[in-house]
């Protein structure tokens, strides 16, 4: 017989404005995945309505109402297993409720806390740390993106059997990112790719600042900006003031396969973020074969090994930044080594199936 599982994430193509993330694809596809083979899923969606969010009011309203119908479905489905899903504050305010009511109901909790700015917003607020120690108590299992989150979370709730940290590593369906050889390759061009929100902390203004840093070949270098969000129109204005030295696309959010043949087409791919989990973005462009420079923060260096499978650098380090971008661009063969072996890593390490394996054991 399935085991009923109370599944609580992001289960929407997209967000009302358009927007896509990381948790969506995380989701959906442990839904369609063999998993249904020996689950019944319930799902109850989360899915945030835009970025910016909406006002606190609106937020708090509909996190209420949600951990209500959550505690309504343990109480008339009566799932053995909870799966939930939680990005940083506040949603993990209205994940950790919904933990802490299901174990009192004698359901069996395994919470994935997503949200890299969740280290900082403990770090500001006892309250918060106290509160997600309780929640952690109260579950089963913490499902961790990387080292870094097992080695982060035992080492602030310490009070937690270890063994209730278990690692299970963001995945991907490898097989979805194959290249297609039809696609048009670039001639004479290097094209360096920006695929998140365009917001600061993302790290779309110190590439903007990496950008006037450079000095190669006029117009041999074409800037693509994917995504949307809060600093789009500041980003766009300091794109058009460096257009005499490069050329910029800003196509917005892009889906599915159009968004696939984006990342094949590019040769480098940029992910100077403040704070991560474990991007999606990052290794879509990893086992697309593109050479990828990123931060040290989250669970990066968990997928990136520097020098061997990508760039390293340190948040904030515009300089570093446009040191790496020009190396990779203009040494070919670097691109092409650190391309093939980020590959391997995400093929090894980050499929779907392994995945799967380890949630049959946990839930």
């Amino acid at each position: 017989m399935k085991r009923k599982v109370l599944f609580v994430g992001a289960f929407k193509d997209k967000a009302n404005d358009g927007a896509v993330g990381g948790q969506m694809h995380a989701c959906k596809s442990l839904v369609t995945s063999r998993l249904k083979e020996v689950v019944k899923w319930i799902l109850l969606d989360t899915t945030g309505k835009a970025v910016p969010p909406p006002p606190v009011y609106v937020r708090m309203f509909s996190a209420f109402e949600r951990v209500l119908k959550f505690a309504a479905l343990c109480a008339f489905k009566r799932p053995q297993s909870v799966l939930i899903f939680s990005g940083n504050k506040p949603s993990i305010y209205e994940k950790g409720a919904m933990a802490i009511w299901a174990s009192f109901w004698g359901i069996r909790v395994v919470l994935a806390p997503r949200g890299g700015p969740i280290v900082e917003e403990m770090q500001q607020s006892k309250f918060l740390r106290k509160f997600v120690g309780y929640a952690i108590r109260r579950s089963d299992y913490i499902v961790c993106q990387g080292s870094f989150w097992r080695h982060f979370f035992s080492a602030q709730f310490p009070e937690n059997n270890a063994e209730k940290f278990v690692v299970i590593p963001n995945w991907i369906d490898v097989d979805k990112y194959t290249r297609d050889d039809s696609i048009n390759q670039n001639i004479g061009e290097v094209r360096v790719l920006f695929m998140a929100w365009m917001h600061k902390n993302k790290g779309v203004f110190d590439i903007l600042d990496a950008i006037e840093q450079m000095s190669v070949p006029q117009q041999k270098v074409k800037f693509v900006f994917l995504g949307d969000g809060l600093h789009k129109n500041e980003a766009l204005e300091r794109a058009r003031n460096l257009s005499d030295k490069y050329n910029f696309e800003f196509p917005g959010w892009v889906y599915d396969e159009e968004k696939i043949n984006y990342i094949h087409r590019s040769d480098i791919f940029l992910l100077p973020s403040y704070s991560e989990g474990l991007p999606n973005s990052l290794m879509e462009a990893m086992v697309c074969g593109v050479a990828s420079i990123a931060t040290k923060v989250g669970a990066i260096p968990d997928l990136i090994t520097n020098n061997e499978t990508g760039l390293l650098i340190d948040a904030g380090d515009s300089k570093a930044l446009a040191r790496s971008i020009s190396l990779l661009i203009n040494d070919p063969s670097l691109r092409e080594r650190m391309a093939k072996n980020g590959r391997q890593r995400i093929i090894q390490n980050h499929s779907i199936d392994t995945a799967v394996e380890r949630f049959i054991k946990i839930l």
